[in-house]
């Protein structure tokens, strides 16, 4: 039987997969398909799969990145059927790319482009791994930040932080900076009490795709749908279900997969294109009808806003180069102090050292080389390592004593130091995801459009933050700090030279009734039984910090819930 005539006998039945450990050949139809009884994690290629109606499972998530993946292993591992729809493959694809083609109406931001990545693990094949949770201010609803306040504060998500940390394999969670100070033999450091010193935590391997690759092809209630790009929602106006998802192929197949629960736990762009597109053909669809879809679109406002010498070098590098303990790698961030943001009426905002060295290239690929042999892979560069290896000779004796004496990373910066810095940005209702009405992809869907705002009240906290950084490092003797001259002199321009920092998010933002939010705070769509979304398009205001980490807390919380309709 070849491939193109597969289709499904029951609906219980799915195709036997294709082996996780073989090159995806997107595409390309196989030669022979056979029927079998699942009995392990599988993975399949939608254009093998004929029908047009796919078996019915416990809970559809849209999306194969890190949240949509944290989101299927637990709730497989809760007992749940899961299927994920991944747009793209196991591997990058100019053709899937292509549907990302947007259009940009507003400030440049080139994540749109370049931060929206169509395949198994999503966005965490490329990020940093970086996990920092945020303040309680960031949940607040503050007076001087119009749009701002969560409909759940910190407190509620204490619990979800430290699950995730563990579901991650990271330590310690939230809090617990003394202790990593402690280990560096260090005290930890205090600048003034106007700024703050915190660690980031980062993951040893950040693709999730492999991190959970156990889960993901082990489990016999998890399967994945490659190669399936979720267009439209079935919305049923009388019992205020979603009753399938519809799926399409860019080789035109197309087909409806039906579930008890829809979780969208794709990148914030995409989530809100979905609800935009189906609620376009439909227009019973209830968050549709919703004043907030796809406004408030956010980003961090990021920049180099100063250059920095240092005078007291031991004392600087003990407070900036990142740790090392047990594998793990701990980097201090700079954030301004609640008390001031409340106080002068400010965003939350951080910075970190950016440490400039002329070996960069060849320091990236040791770092390459050790992270890949730490995991137990292959190093990609393992025919070049020696000559980078000798190139770094000369730094070779300090960077191995400050690693195995100190515990610390070595920062070469023969080209400089500079403060780069994340602004939160206030959330604005005409910052916003649109359809444009004329241009479609190659599946029919609406292109976006990105009309991405700033307000300019940033330059108040951009510039007070480097000010107060500044006099403190002057107070304390450690380093001299260069401003930026546009910030120094408070031009407002200064915010043409901002870039995004791929922290996508907002569109779909959670509010606890329909007239504030799409979402409520369990991240249910207002006005539906039975769909969610995971992910940073539910964050009414963007915090100081990268949204990854909230994310993963959130979409565990929202498992739990899940789970808890099965079991009442």
């Amino acid at each position: 039987m070849s491939a193109g005539n597969v289709s499904l006998p029951r609906p219980d039945k799915w195709p036997s997969p294709r082996s996780f450990e073989r090159p995806c050949r997107s595409h390309r139809p196989a030669p022979s398909l056979a029927l079998a009884e699942v009995t392990a994690g599988v993975i399949f290629e939608f254009d093998q799969i004929s029908t047009t109606e796919l078996p019915s499972s416990d809970i559809v998530v849209v999306g194969g990145g890190p949240i949509g993946i944290v989101v299927a292993v637990q709730l497989a591992r809760c007992g749940h059927e899961v299927v994920v729809l991944e747009a793209g493959g196991k591997t990058v694809e100019p053709t899937a790319q292509k549907l990302n083609a947007s259009i940009n109406d507003g400030h440049s931001h080139n994540g749109l482009s370049e931060a929206r990545i169509r395949v198994l693990g999503g966005n965490s094949i490329v990020w940093g791994g970086t996990l920092l949770p945020y303040t309680p201010i960031d949940f607040a609803q503050r007076d001087w930040v119009e749009n701002s306040g969560w409909p759940l504060t910190l407190q509620e998500l204490v619990p979800y932080y430290d699950r995730t940390a563990e579901f991650l394999g990271v330590e310690p969670g939230i809090g617990g900076d003394e202790e990593i100070w402690r280990r560096a033999h260090v005290a930890a450091p205090v600048l003034s009490d106007a700024i703050e010193i915190v660690l980031t935590r980062s993951l040893r391997e950040r693709n999730l795709a492999r991190l959970f690759r156990n889960d993901l092809t082990g489990r016999s209630n998890l399967k994945l749908l490659l190669h399936a790009i979720a267009t439209d929602l079935v919305f049923d106006n009388i019992t205020k279900c979603v009753k399938a998802v519809v799926i399409k192929s860019i080789n035109g197949r197309e087909a409806r997969l039906p579930a008890k629960h829809f979780v969208i736990a794709c990148g914030t762009i995409e989530a809100t294109r979905l609800l935009l597109n189906s609620a376009q053909n439909d227009r019973e669809a209830p968050w549709g009808r919703n004043r907030w879809l796809g406004c408030c679109f956010q980003d961090h406002l990021e920049i180099s806003a100063a250059r920095l010498l240092r005078k007291r070098t031991e004392t600087f590098d003990n407070i900036f180069d990142s740790i090392l303990i047990a594998g793990q790698k701990y980097q201090p961030k700079l954030r301004l102090a609640e008390r001031v943001q409340e106080m002068e009426g400010l965003l939350n905002i951080s910075g970190v050292m950016q440490f400039d060295s002329s070996l960069q290239h060849h320091i990236d690929n040791v770092k390459l080389f050790v992270s890949s042999v730490l995991r137990g892979a292959v190093p990609p560069n393992l025919r070049t390592i020696p000559s980078h290896i000798r190139v770094l000779l000369k730094i070779w004796g300090p960077l191995i004593r400050r690693y195995f004496r100190e515990h610390r990373i070595f920062n070469h910066s023969d080209m400089g130091i500079r403060l780069l810095i994340n602004c939160e940005q206030v959330p604005l209702r005409e910052s916003a995801i649109r359809l444009d009405r004329e241009r479609r992809d190659l599946l029919g869907m609406p292109a976006v459009r990105l009309d991405w705002r700033i307000d300019g009240r940033e330059i108040n906290t951009i510039v007070r933050f480097c000010e107060i950084v500044r006099d403190a490092f002057e107070k304390t003797g450690i380093a001299d700090m260069q401003l930026h001259p546009k910030i120094a002199t408070r031009d407002i321009s200064i915010l043409d030279e901002c870039v995004d920092s791929y922290h996508q998010c907002g569109g779909l933002r959670m509010a606890s009734t329909f007239d504030g939010g799409v979402v409520d705070p369990h991240l249910r769509v207002h006005g539906t039984a039975n769909l969610h979304v995971a992910g940073a398009a539910t964050f009414p205001t963007s915090g100081y910090a990268n949204c990854t980490y909230t994310a993963l807390a959130l979409a565990l919380r929202l498992c739990d819930r899940v789970t808890s309709y099965r079991n009442a």
